[in-house]
C-alpha cells in the first residue's frame, strides 16, 4: 500500500491546538481562546458550512477544559436525534456524579437533525442542569435549531476560511508528507472544493502520483471520483463538451444550482474566459441561465445549453 493511504490526511493534520486552528475572523478567535484560558464555556451553538471546523474547535475546546473523559459525552444527532435519546442518554449522564472537578461536557454533532420534541428535552436539560453540565451543539442549518435552545447558547456562525489560509495549511500538510506540488495547481484544487476544507484536503491526498501532486486536467481525464475536480479540470482545459458531460453524468438536481455559482467563481480558470472581454461575455451567460434555471421544465437541459454557449463565446 502506498503510504499516502495508510492514513486519512485529515486526521492526521486535523488542529489539535488553538494556534493550529484557521479562524475566519478574529472575533471568533478572541472568543475561544479566552474560553480555552478560563477553562470555561457556556453552552455553545456552533452552526455553518459543511467542513468549516465545527468539530475541530469543539475538540479543541474540550480538550483545553481539563475534563475527565468520563465526564464527556458525544453524540451524533444524526444518527440518535429521538426524545428517548435526550431523556434517557443525556439526562442519565448529566444527573450523574462527575468523575472530575470540572463540568460535565455534552457534545451534540449535527444537532440541527434533532427532532422538535427532542429540542424541548434538550432546552430543559440545559436549565435545570447548567451548573453541572454545558452543551455544545455543532450544525450546518441553523434554520432547524429552535429559538429557545438559541437563546440559550453563545451562538458562533462559521462561514468559510480565505482560500490562501487554507491553500497555506494544505501546503505544510504535502511539505511534510515531502510531496511535489505546484502552487498554481494547489490553489486550483482548493478552488474546486471551497469552501470545505476536509473535502479539499481528502481530494487532495487522492491526486497523488508518484510522491507529486497531479495536474488537475491530467486528474480530470483520469477520475471521475469528485465532479467538481474532474469539472475544474475541463475548465482549465477550455473543454466545455466533457465539462457538459461531467456535470449532466454526475451532477445531482440538488446541486445543479450550486453548479453557476461554481462557474461564476472559477470561469477565470479557463485559459479563453482569462480574458476580460471573454470573461464578461461569460458572466452575462451564466447570469442569463441562472435566471431561466428556476422556470424551465428539466434544469439539466437548461444547464447543458450554458456549456454549449460557453464553447461558442
Amino acid at each position: 500500500m502506498h503510504r499516502k493511504f495508510k492514513e486519512l490526511w485529515v486526521e492526521k493534520y486535523r488542529p489539535k491546538k488553538i494556534d493550529d486552528y484557521i479562524f475566519e475572523n478574529e472575533t471568533h478567535k478572541v472568543a475561544f481562546q479566552t474560553f480555552i484560558k478560563e477553562k470555561s464555556i457556556p453552552h455553545l451553538l456552533l452552526t455553518g458550512i459543511q467542513g468549516s471546523g465545527k468539530s475541530t474547535i469543539s475538540q479543541i475546546l474540550i480538550d483545553s477544559m481539563n475534563v475527565d473523559e468520563a465526564d464527556i459525552l458525544t453524540i451524533n444527532a444524526s444518527d440518535e436525534n429521538s426524545v428517548d435519546i435526550m431523556r434517557e442518554k443525556i439526562n442519565s449522564f448529566v444527573m450523574s456524579y462527575a468523575f472530575g472537578d470540572g463540568t460535565k461536557i455534552v457534545l451534540l454533532e449535527e444537532a440541527d437533525y434533532i427532532t422538535p420534541n427532542g429540542q424541548a428535552v434538550m432546552r430543559r436539560l440545559m436549565e435545570e442542569y447548567v451548573d453541572e453540565a454545558r452543551f455544545i451543539l455543532t450544525g450546518n442549518y441553523e434554520n432547524k435549531i429552535k429559538e429557545p435552545i438559541k437563546s440559550r447558547c453563545q451562538h458562533f456562525r462559521f462561514k468559510a476560511a480565505d482560500p490562501d489560509d487554507i491553500a497555506e495549511y494544505v501546503a505544510n500538510i504535502l511539505v511534510s508528507e515531502e510531496i511535489d506540488f505546484d502552487l498554481e495547481q494547489l490553489d486550483l484544487y482548493v478552488a474546486a472544493s471551497y469552501p470545505d476544507i476536509r473535502k479539499i484536503v481528502n481530494s487532495i491526498q487522492q491526486s497523488i502520483d508518484d510522491d507529486s501532486l497531479m495536474d488537475i486536467a491530467a486528474k480530470a481525464a483520469t477520475s471521475t471520483e469528485d465532479f467538481r475536480i474532474t469539472l475544474m479540470g475541463h475548465i482549465t482545459n477550455d473543454d466545455w463538451i466533457k465539462a457538459r458531460q461531467v456535470v449532466c453524468g454526475h451532477a445531482s438536481n440538488q446541486e445543479i444550482e450550486e453548479i453557476y455559482t461554481f462557474l461564476y467563481k472559477n470561469l477565470d480558470k479557463s485559459k479563453k474566459f482569462s480574458k476580460q472581454d471573454k470573461w464578461e461575455a461569460g458572466q452575462l451567460k451564466i447570469a442569463e441561465y441562472l435566471y431561466t434555471h428556476s422556470m424551465v421544465a428539466d434544469p439539466e437541459i437548461n444547464l447543458a445549453a450554458l456549456f454549449i454557449e460557453l464553447k461558442q463565446v
